[in-house]
């Protein structure tokens, strides 16, 4: 096989190892038994998998009486999870290569400025993510909010014409995007919670990479959604030391405001103890066929 690249990009072949670049022909690890829309089972020799479609809070319920080996935690519900003496060992958070934002792509830059520094992003890690430190200020980590940042744009937001932006947000992101929908509403900007609209002002995301590299944020932000700093950008993929390069990104993407970080993705989860072998990489993903059951029959 042969591929041609429209740009030079010394990381491709990490980009390679995601799941969704493997050819449908190629087989996996495991088998397919069985699969449905609530429900997909899988097996290769020595270990079954059974995945199952269930709410949230109905999972932890099933994991409590021990029907289940893995359950989602609900959103918000990570504190008092942990704090719950039967199942509170089991709890299992990871922050991921992944970060919510909101897109502010036709919106005049003293306006989305106003949204990016009075983004609710302390409220959003306590009540979505709960954990500490996962507010984003940047796209690759580390970055530092200022708070005479947030005092200027406050200050600002009464110069600023009156506008209705709609922001378009998916169903799943809808209990964080209502928090920031409060805080911009208290410092007097107008965003509007839209679904499906045809002519959104703005858009809350979730910025999921394919591959686990620190450029894959910025990558998709610029040549997806097609934000600049796309020469910056490419300059950095062709890079074999890139990090002068990407923080010259970054900086870019931040001043022009026409994508917003908010937070970095926590995945939280129950993982029974009996699960030995079990680990989450930075994608979210888990590799199942490394997991061992002591609890599991020879047939699982």
């Amino acid at each position: 096989m042969s591929i041609r690249l429209r740009f030079p990009w010394r990381r491709f072949p990490y980009a390679l190892t995601a799941v969704g670049a493997a050819p449908r022909t190629v087989s996996g690890p495991f088998a397919l038994v069985s699969g449905s829309k609530r429900r997909v089972v899988a097996r290769r020799e020595g270990l079954t998998v059974e995945f199952r479609r269930v709410a949230p809070r109905e999972a932890v319920r099933e994991f409590r009486q021990g029907a289940l080996d893995e359950a989602p935690i609900p959103v918000g519900d990570v504190g008092v999870t942990r704090a719950d003496a039967r199942i509170g060992t089991a709890v299992e958070t990871r922050t991921l290569l992944a970060q919510d934002a909101v897109l502010l792509p036709s919106i005049a830059r003293p306006l989305r400025i106003a949204y990016r520094d009075t983004a609710a992003r302390g409220d959003y890690e306590e009540l979505i993510s709960e954990v500490a430190g996962s507010g984003a200020f940047g796209f690759f980590g580390g970055e530092k909010g200022s708070p005479a940042h947030f005092r200027r744009a406050v200050a600002a937001v009464r110069t600023l014409p009156r506008r209705l932006v709609a922001i378009d947000v998916p169903p799943e992101l809808r209990a964080g995007a209502r928090i920031l929908y409060a805080q911009w509403r208290d410092v007097g900007l107008g965003p509007k919670l839209v679904t499906g609209s045809a002519k959104p002002g703005a858009f809350f995301v979730r910025l999921m990479p394919s591959y686990a590299q620190q450029e894959a944020i910025p990558t998709e932000l610029v040549l997806r959604y097609g934000l600049e700093p796309r020469r910056a950008l490419l300059q950095a993929l062709a890079a074999t030391h890139q990090q002068d390069q990407l923080k010259r990104v970054d900086e870019a993407l931040w001043k022009s405001a026409r994508a917003v970080p908010i937070a970095w993705v926590v995945d939280s989860r129950l993982v029974s103890p009996r699960l030995r072998g079990w680990r989450e990489d930075a994608l979210g993903s888990v590799d199942y066929s490394g997991v061992r059951s002591p609890a599991s029959t020879p047939r699982q």
